[in-house]
């Protein structure tokens, strides 16, 4: 594994790495379209917190490395898959905090400024409410978000697409991310999540999406929301994932 590990200073909240209050991890391969909106959002957020932003890159062939280290990003770059790099962002994160990102998402104003008092006041693990990043005017799209975020509270979804928090300590108790599972390993650490604190479902707390999973043109893509569908139903009877991870561009 190769670490770049940036010097760079923002404006709005100190990256030094000592007392970190968050720790933000965004796995990536091939995100150059996406990835600046939400280097971006970070970057404005004029946070009340020491934090970190921390980028997994599984040996990209676009500009992801180099647009994450001229964001003042640490990089650090293996060969795994998305469970892996998420643990490997955990791991090596400094803050009190892990906020998981997927690199197709972008924080409001004030979202670590939130985040923060709402984790210090006892809260142990958050997921947020998702808002589509395109097509915010779409049926399709909002009442998507909507299921999915009624869904996840049964733990009948994945979550890291509508973002996840969590205590430190939690991510290390439960032993992070099933590096088995090639997809679904989210869902997988929500299920071992909730069964050793409570995860909370903040409705003021949102995050914006991005939708090209599943909208292509402003219309449903309808065999992939088969296939999403299909890939939680074989982890939740089978407790498994294919091998082959789904990649949207």
């Amino acid at each position: 594994m190769r670490i770049l590990k940036s010097k760079v200073q923002r404006s709005g909240c100190d990256y030094d790495l000592h007392g970190v209050d968050i720790s933000i991890v965004i796995p990536t391969l091939n995100e150059e379209k996406y990835l600046p909106r939400l280097l971006k959002s970070i970057r404005a957020q004029k946070a009340e917190c020491k934090f970190e932003v921390i980028v997994v890159d599984g040996f990209s062939t676009d500009g992801t490395v180099d647009i994450a280290k001229r964001f003042g990003a640490d990089v650090l770059v293996a060969k795994t898959n998305i469970a892996e790099a998420r643990n490997i962002g955990g791991l090596y994160a400094k803050g009190r905090f892990l906020l998981f990102l997927d690199a197709d998402t972008v924080i409001p104003i004030g979202f670590l400024n939130d985040l923060k008092h709402l984790l210090e006041g006892g809260v142990k693990c958050v997921i947020f409410r998702p808002e589509p990043l395109e097509y915010a005017r779409s049926l399709f799209a909002r009442i998507g978000y909507v299921l999915g975020w009624i869904l996840c509270r049964f733990r009948l979804t994945n979550p890291c697409y509508m973002g996840l928090a969590i205590d430190r300590s939690i991510f290390k108790n439960v032993g992070g991310f099933d590096e088995r599972l090639v997809y679904s390993e989210d869902l997988d650490f929500l299920w071992k999540v909730s069964r050793v604190v409570r995860v909370y479902y903040p409705k003021q707390l949102s995050i914006y999406s991005s939708t090209r999973r599943w909208v292509e043109n402003g219309r449903l893509r309808i065999s992939e929301c088969f296939k999403m569908a299909f890939r939680i139903i074989q982890y939740l009877v089978l407790r498994k994932s294919g091998m082959e991870y789904p990649i949207y561009r």
